[in-house]
Parts: C-alpha cells; structure tokens; sequence
C-alpha cells in the first residue's frame, strides 16, 4: 500500500502514530512491510486457508457480536435438510451435475424454499456469467424463513459456519500460509479485539486479492468476517477496495461489463427475457422484500434515457432494442471466437490486452484475425503494435505483411485534458474541471462515442429497416461547445441523474422514478448528483466548515449517503450501539430516522414495525432489517443462491494436496483452490 497507494497509505501511518498496530500480510516484504510493526510472510494463493482460520478463531472462542449477528445476519436461518457439505459429499456440495460440472441448487436453500426462491440448475448461468447479476440484487427469498435464534439448530446457518470452517486449524494455517500460529493468533486476537460495541475495523484489500482466479472467494470471505464481528453498516467498519484507477468503482456503476446495465441492472438473457415483465420480474422477483421491488421503475427510467419519445409503454419502453446476452461475452471468450473467426471487428480503450491480459499470445493472435481493431489510449501501445514487432512476429505466426487486421490508432485525452467525474471507491462522485486543452488530434471518450454515434445515425438516417431504428431513435440531442464541438459532460451527468420527462426538472431522488415512463434516468443510484439542476459532484466545501461525515464534498450514490446499510449503526431498538460509535439513530420524538448521514432506511418507518402477512417490496422491510436490498433484509453470512462453484476432490498422491475450499456460504464462481503442500 505504501507503493501503489501513498495517498491513503497516509493515514495508516497516523493510525500508527495515534497508537494503531499496522500488520503486513504479504509474500513480499515491502516498504509496507518496513513500517509495520508486525510482517507476516504468507505462500502466494493460500489466503483462503488465513481467512478461514480467522473466521474459526471468531466462532471457537466466540468473539462475534452475538446482538448483531443475530438481529442482522442470517446466521439463524435454517438452511434445508437436503444440503450436505463437502465433507459429506466426497469433495462435493450437494446438487452437484457431473455432466455439466456445475449444481443444481434446491438443496442450498432456506428450510421451506427449496422449489420457491434462487433454486435450479446453474449451467446456463455459469455460461453466460448471470450468477454475478445477483451481486447486484440478490438472489431471491420469497417469503418468511425458518429461523432459530438459540444458534443451536443443526442445520442453521451459524452452525453449518462452525462445522466447515472448523478444518481451517492454526496448524493448518501454518501449514498451508507459512505463517507461525503465534502470529496467526496475534494477527486474529488484533483483529477481533478492534470490533465490537466501542470499536469497528475496516477490511481494506487491492488487486492483491481482485487479480487471483480465486479472489471472489478471498473478498467473501473477509465479507463473513466483517458481518461476524458487526462492521458493516457502521463508521470506522465496511469492505473498501483501493484500485488501480480513480473512476473503477465508476466504471462498474455505470459499467464496462457485458453482463450488467446502469446501476446493476442485469443484461437480458435472450432465451429467458423474452419481454420486458419477465426481464423485470428477474430483478424483483415478485412477492420478495427489499428496494429491488421498484425494479420496474428503475428499468423503464433507463430505457426511457436511451430511447425517449420512442420508448413507450405501448412497446415496452423500446424493450425490443436492447442487446440480448446469449452466453460467454466476457474478454477471455472473445479471444477465443477472434482466433475462431467470429468477431470482425474491436474497440479497445484504456485497455492493452497484447501484454495486460492473461494469455499474451492468444490475445495477440485473436487481434491478428480481425478486420478491423480501433486503439483509444495514450501512446501508442503494445495493442497498437503488436502485428509489427510482437513476439509472434519473431516466431513467424504474425507476418505483417500479410495479417488481415486494419488498426486505426485514435489519440485519447488524459483525465486532466476533459471535464467530468471520477467515482471512488467510497462510491464518491468527485467533479473535475479540464486544466489544459488535449495535445493535436487527441479528444476524450466523450466526444468519441458523441460523434461516432452522430456519425453513424446520419449513414442510416434514410434505412427503413427495423434493425436501425435501436440506433436511430436513441436520444442524442446533447449540447457540444468549442471548436472540437466536445459534448457539454455535465448534460450527459443531468440524463444520467434523471428528470421528469414533461417539465424536465432533475429528479432529487431514486424513488421519484416511475414505471409509467413519465420519467428518464440514465442510472438510478446516481439520482441526486443533479438534484435542483446543480452539479452536486463539483461541491467543495471545507472540513473546516462542515462536520466529519464531510457530506458538502462530492456526492456519494445512492442519496448522498456515505455509509450504505447504515441502519445497522444502531440496535434493533434504534438506538446507538454504544456513544463512540453513534452514527444514526431512530428519534422517537420526531418519528424519523436522524444522524449524521443520510439513513439508508425509510425515514419515518420505526424499528418496532413488522411487515403484515404477504408484504412485499419495501412494504415487507422490517423495523429491525438494516440490509434493505436482500430478500430477506439481513447480511448473508451464507448464499442459498446466486452464485455459483465447482468441484474439489480431495486426492492423496506423492504430494500431500490440501483442498482450501471455500465455504458453502460464499459459493464461488471459480472452482475452488486445491494448493499442494510438501
């Protein structure tokens, strides 16, 4: 962190300053490393096998915040009496398809919903990659759960805990980590002892954790451990990833990825959305609790954005022009249908795929077989070049003089040479003014796509055909200012806030979107950023001037709200969890929900409200459920759905091979870690 992230690294050492221990867990020893008080030397790969000691070292001694845990987490939760671990399964889950090598996930659910909530076979969504829609909104809980609130069922999610993370023994650790168990324990003793009532420990990890096959598996579990010792929801708590870039978090939000829309919607599936209410209903899963009820009218809003007058109720707000997934559109599949002759054509921006992405020479060969490849970046990089001097190209598989592929090099814009927002990590949306005008022919993104499209729309503006009309009937009406005509960035920011389609006013929050079509929201969770017609994300005012929540500086999605799940910051009863950590509370006098930041709760909703039989939506949200968009309201220390995972037998060879396995609680996507130990 001291090298890649100086900035933040700061604050660490006034932490230690201040009489914080800073430990380094790390195969390298660093300049982190030299300013810890404690570094820990861990084998590269094994973080699963320290993670999970930490969780058994929580659960052993009891160390987890028994009043959180049980008011906020699922940890009572009965899971079915069809789920069998992997201890009993000869390496294997329950549900396992040895045909498709993925599950089939009935048993995985709650006691009572084995055929009513996220259940089913996952082949389809292990090859379209639809099981990461659910980090977005959560698989489906339909109903009320068993629930034992001693901890002591068998079969509750708390137990289930106990039992498969029970291998994950200091001696294992050691074994496995080559860490020392007097260190593990000083490492887990440090780490429990920061949470609780008076304290809260934030989990802080980097591409460290992101860039391994495995590392859903790494960050889930820190997720596990954080929601045991109660640190989510609360100031001082949370998971926060430092990233490579400043606009990461951004570039999610309003994303990048082919199987998410703004503000996580899900793309659709072509074979299982075929209209507009089944595409919907995924998302809110009719008869389930939470804020994803307003699904429908975040995802009309959205359409009406792309498609305004076109987008009408009458045709399912231009439905039918939204691309369809239809498997595997991720950068790895690409590669492969690029050599195999399927794709003709590439855009690459900000990405150098010939020497960044894993498997150099296929991502070089893929470009080689294309007809096209338009290169945005800085500098003429490796992606640009790779046909003229790669290695291939000694190798004699790229002959330049006969590779098909046109390249067309485009100078892009740095972040100081355009206008515009950058997202945090902290979800903070931070304004920032062009200081310089780009150098010759360079132009930023913006005004890229903005003329291309034009461009393209004045080609086809005399077709009749209806595959046009998607291109065609897009809004596309936004103001463009200098010589270069570069678009106005802050009315693309207003179309992404919102506004009311017959007054054009900005909308001020999410939940003023409607499902009628009366509005237009290019992201939901970003309504408010324009609210009043301001630009929310250019504030600055000083520390010095406000409080230390700092809620004048920026805008963080959704609703300026700093802390998501905040609600959790206080007791089931409302009240602070203790005087040092008081962040929201509910005011019995005023009838509302008060602090410092914006509560993520129904302001006037009271934490002795229980939901009536069959409520649904927000309606279904009790007083005393903080995690207002799971179905179920309550942090998941176990998925019964969702996501996915894959086999991990358990062999003896001449090799002693251990099976770090994830837990059933955080099925992975990948298969799980097999790390071999002499």
């Amino acid at each position: 962190m001291a090298e890649a992230h100086p900035v933040g690294f700061q604050w660490v050492m006034e932490a230690k300053r201040r009489g914080a221990k800073v430990f380094h867990i790390d195969p390298r020893f660093t300049r982190t490393s030299a300013v810890a008080d404690a570094y820990l030397p861990i084998r590269a790969g094994t973080d699963i096998a320290l993670l999970g000691g930490v969780v058994r070292y929580i659960l052993d001694n009891e160390l987890d915040f028994r009043e959180y845990v049980l008011s906020y987490t699922n940890a009572a939760t009965i899971v079915s009496e069809e789920f069998s671990d992997t201890e009993d399964g000869d390496g294997f889950f329950s549900g396992f398809d040895p045909e498709t090598g993925t599950y089939v996930q009935d048993s995985w659910q709650y006691e009572g919903h084995e055929r009513s909530s996220g259940s089913g076979h996952t082949a389809q969504e292990r090859d379209s990659a639809a099981g990461l829609t659910h980090e977005s909104h959560g698989a489906p809980v339909g109903g009320q759960t068993e629930r034992d609130e001693t901890l002591q069922h068998p079969r509750c999610v708390y137990q289930i805990l106990k039992r498969h993370f029970s291998r994950y023994t200091p001696e294992m650790v050691e074994r496995v980590c080559g860490i020392s168990q007097e260190q593990f324990l000083e490492l887990a003793q440090a780490w429990t002892e920061n949470s609780g009532r008076e304290r809260t420990g934030m989990l802080v990890y980097s591409v460290g954790w992101t860039q391994h096959s495995v590392g859903v598996q790494y960050i889930r579990t820190g997720a596990i451990i954080q929601l045991l010792l109660g640190n989510m929801g609360r100031p001082g708590g949370g998971v926060m990833a430092l990233r490579g870039h400043a606009s990461i978090q951004g570039s999610t939000d309003i994303p990048t990825l082919f199987n998410l829309l703004p503000g996580y919607l899900p793309m659709p599936h072509h074979a299982e959305h075929p209209s507009f209410d089944e595409w919907v209903d995924s998302i809110r899963h009719p008869g389930q609790k939470g804020f994803w009820g307003n699904a429908r009218s975040f995802a009309a809003s959205l359409l009406k954005a792309y498609w305004g007058d076109a987008a009408t109720p009458e045709n399912d707000f231009g439905y039918g022009y939204l691309p369809r997934m239809t498997g595997d559109h991720g950068t790895y599949q690409q590669v492969l249908n690029m050599i195999d002759g399927k794709i003709k054509g590439y855009f690459l921006l900000g990405q150098n795929p010939a020497v960044g992405s894993a498997h150099g020479r296929a991502q070089r060969l893929g470009m080689a077989n294309l007809d096209w490849l338009v290169v945005r970046d800085l500098f003429m990089i490796e992606s640009a070049t790779f046909w003229q001097n790669g290695p291939e190209v000694a190798t004699g598989e790229i002959v330049p003089e006969e590779c098909r592929t046109e390249v067309f090099f485009l100078p892009a814009a740095s972040h100081v040479e355009k206008e515009g927002t950058f997202t945090q990590t902290q979800r903070l949306l931070q304004w920032r003014e062009k200081a310089v005008e780009p150098p010759g022919d360079a132009r930023s993104e913006l005004w890229f796509f903005y003329h291309l499209g034009r461009k393209l729309r004045e080609k086809l503006a005399d077709s009749e055909l209806p595959r046009d009309r998607a291109l065609l009937d897009l809004t596309w009406d936004y103001p463009t200012h200098g010589p270069h005509a570069e678009p106005r960035a802050e009315a693309v920011l207003r179309e992404i806030n919102g506004y009311d389609v017959a007054t054009g006013k900005p909308l001020s929050s999410f939940a003023e979107a409607r499902a009628d079509g009366s509005t237009a929201v290019g992201c939901w969770i970003y309504t408010g950023v324009y609210a009043d017609g301001v630009n929310q994300a250019a504030r600055r005012k000083s520390r010095h001037e406000q409080d230390w929540v700092a809620a004048e500086w920026g805008w963080a999605w959704p609703a300026n709200r700093r802390i998501l799940y905040n609600r959790a910051s206080a007791d089931p009863d409302g009240n602070p969890w203790s005087e040092r950590k008081r962040y929201v509370w509910w005011d019995a006098e005023k009838g509302e929900w008060t602090g410092y930041d914006v509560p993520d709760f129904e302001k006037t909703k009271p934490p002795s409200y229980r939901p009536p039989p069959g409520a649904s939506g927000t309606e279904g949200i009790a007083g005393d459920d903080p995690f207002v968009m799971q179905g179920d309201g309550k942090g998941w220390l176990y998925a019964p759905s969702g996501v996915l995972d894959a086999r991990c037998r358990r062999t003896t060879s001449r090799w002693s091979r251990r099976c770090v396995t994830r837990s059933t609680v955080s099925r992975p996507t990948r298969p799980a870690r097999c790390t071999r130990i002499r």
